[in-house]
């Protein structure tokens, strides 16, 4: 997979979610993601002079819940 594949899934992934949320809100609604040693590879970043800042590669395991509330706001 290309490094412009990657880019492209990471994009598709967050106008999924947005879309998702979008359609929740107001509904009361909740979506909950369970993961077992989800592996995430954070790149390497590069500091404001320069010099490499490292990367990392993080394992999640437990649960996101994403809840989508209305509230009202009081008109004055």
């Amino acid at each position: 997979m290309t490094s412009s594949d990657k880019t492209s899934k990471s994009g598709q992934w967050a106008d999924l979610l947005a879309d998702l949320f979008d359609r929740l809100t107001g509904k009361e609604a909740e979506v909950t993601y369970t993961f077992d040693n989800l592996e995430i590879n954070v790149p390497e970043a590069v500091g404001p002079d320069g010099r490499t800042l490292g990367s990392a590669k993080w394992t999640v395991n437990g649960k996101i819940l994403i809840k989508a509330e209305a509230h009202r706001t009081s008109s004055s």
